[in-house]
């Protein structure tokens, strides 16, 4: 039987209420507009090029793509920017070669140090203090310094099963050189940064950003079993992936970065979130938010039921710091046969219009994510989500935490922690916190304040009450990974010590609207 989809309306609560005031003439909101974009790991010809010049953003394969300048500069000139794909997490040189042949091209030897391993002691799970390059493997050396042997310990990089390439420690400064200057023509077969970001090394492609994949090599040793084909067992590597992120923007200050998954950066309850590479990701891409590239069925009920209720939030929260970045979401066109999903992303068919409709309104209308659908090989030109996504944005944020007290699989929906959540007393001020609200355009979030009690009935707007817009910095505890932190903490000065004032934090997205919701929670402080 097939599975029913049916749009599901968004009711609103009190607390979230669209606001008739006209907040942003008193205090100056932003207005965003989501980029849109297009992955393609195809050909790259004019027919590729005609579809790129629709989209704000292309991430194109420079070797699969057999990519040259003259395309890249085609597609710049209607003001689209081109990203180039580069793994970091695996070297793809060393595709299908064994351990011998690596031994023989001195390419893969280094400084001979190599493969390394976890430079912990057995049994100590913390990532603070340790070595970026990591200790020696028992199994012996002979390989370049930024190959890995925490899988088995045999002197011999690991590999990933599935696409046959050694796994690299990202954070290795070798490591950085060597992909800073391979060359797609030649004995690499494989672009570097330099020549995908410049125009005076190798191809010279002059993109505008490079696609960071294989971020989660340094995944928590945790996500894979050991009777798993694939595992992996260098979560130690996380270290230094905010200095190699660092390093890039240093030397390309221009270039534009867009982190492939890692999600595991963003969660505070994970040690990674405190080696969070955040400061220097303009982009971060979500792949299967819910749609992924199973055949054999259209998505893992419980793993969307986490990236929505267990990672959105935190991802949101990251992505609305100031420092932040935009998710790019990637759902794929697969599934079972009887929902024709490519036949109707193509428009030869209406069989999968509602599976893939709600693929764009659960990852840009409700998450607030940028969409894009395409196949499992990333080869498909559509135009699809250009002309299925709603632009208009008529509804208010809503309040959501990330702080979710199930603990069942698949997880449940988180309950809300709406406006101000705690205010204390500091010096001549206050500090409030509070937690993350979603909406399709990004969120603002004000604070209104007045030495007199609120009085919602008479004025809903609070236009009585002095507003600003807070900039949010991360809360102590949550930096530390404490499960019910608040994510969001500003400070108030300037406030008359003694006396009692009234405080309401509020949501507006960054629409041209600019929806608020209308929440009546409110704290007390009375400044030092």
């Amino acid at each position: 039987m097939k599975k029913a989809f049916v749009f599901v309306a968004v009711v609103m609560m009190l607390s979230t209420l669209v606001s008739c005031c006209n907040i942003e003439d008193e205090i100056e909101i932003p207005v965003v507009k989501k980029p849109t974009y297009m992955i393609y790991y195809g050909v790259v010809d004019e027919t590729v090029i005609a579809n790129a010049v629709k989209y704000d953003i292309a991430i194109l394969h420079p070797r699969q793509g057999n990519i040259t300048r003259d395309q890249v500069a085609e597609i710049q000139s209607a003001g689209t920017k081109v990203l180039g794909y580069i793994a970091v997490g695996e070297d793809l040189r060393t595709a299908g070669k064994t351990p011998g042949e690596m031994l023989n091209d001195e390419r893969f030897i280094g400084d001979g140090s190599g493969p390394r391993i976890d430079p912990r002691d057995e049994g100590d799970l913390s990532l603070s203090n340790i070595s970026v390059s990591g200790s020696d493997s028992p199994g012996g050396a002979g390989y370049a310094s930024y190959y890995l042997d925490d899988n088995d310990h045999d002197g011999k990089p690991d590999v990933n099963p599935y696409f046959t390439c050694a796994y690299t420690n990202i954070g290795d400064p070798a490591w950085y050189d060597v992909l800073n200057n391979m060359l797609i023509d030649g004995q690499d077969n494989v672009p570097g940064m330099k020549e995908i970001l410049t125009t005076e090394y190798g191809r010279g492609l002059g993109c505008d950003g490079l696609f960071l994949d294989t971020v989660d090599t340094c995944a928590p040793n945790g996500y894979t079993s050991d009777d798993n084909p694939g595992k992996t067992r260098f979560e130690w590597t996380a270290v230094g992936v905010p200095d190699f992120m660092a390093r890039i923007k240093a030397e390309y200050p221009d270039k534009l970065i867009c982190q492939n998954r890692g999600l595991f950066f963003y969660n505070h309850l994970l040690e990674h979130y405190r080696y969070s590479p955040r400061a220097s990701v303009d982009y971060l891409f979500f792949e299967s938010y819910m749609l992924d590239s199973n055949p054999s069925a259209l998505y893992n009920e419980g793993f969307f039921a986490d990236n929505k209720y267990n990672q959105l939030p935190k991802l949101a929260v990251e992505a609305s710091r100031p420092d932040g970045f935009t998710v790019l979401s990637l759902g794929y066109a697969e599934g079972p046969e009887e929902y024709e999903l490519q036949s109707t992303l193509s428009g030869s068919s209406e069989a999968g219009l509602d599976v893939l409709k709600q693929d764009i309104w659960e990852a840009d209308d409700i998450a607030g994510f940028s969409h894009y659908i395409t196949n499992g090989q990333l080869t498909m030109l559509n135009d699809f989500v250009l002309h299925n996504r709603d632009e208009e944005d008529e509804t208010p944020p809503v309040w959501s935490s990330v702080y979710n007290h199930s603990t069942e699989w698949p997880p449940h929906e988180t309950e809300p922690r709406v406006g101000i959540c705690a205010a204390e007393s500091i010096e001549g001020g206050a500090r409030v916190f509070w937690d993350v609200a979603l909406d399709k355009t990004g969120v603002v979030y004000v604070l209104y304040y007045q030495d007199k009690s609120l009085d919602f009935a008479a004025d809903p707007d609070l236009n009585g009450a002095e507003k600003m817009i807070l900039t949010p910095t991360v809360t102590e505890e949550y930096q530390q990974g404490q499960s019910d932190a608040y994510p969001y903490s500003a400070e108030i000065t300037g406030l008359e010590s003694g006396k009692k004032y009234y405080m309401v934090i509020r949501a507006v997205d960054q629409s041209e609207s600019h929806n608020t919701e209308m929440n009546t929670v409110y704290q007390t402080v009375i400044p030092k």
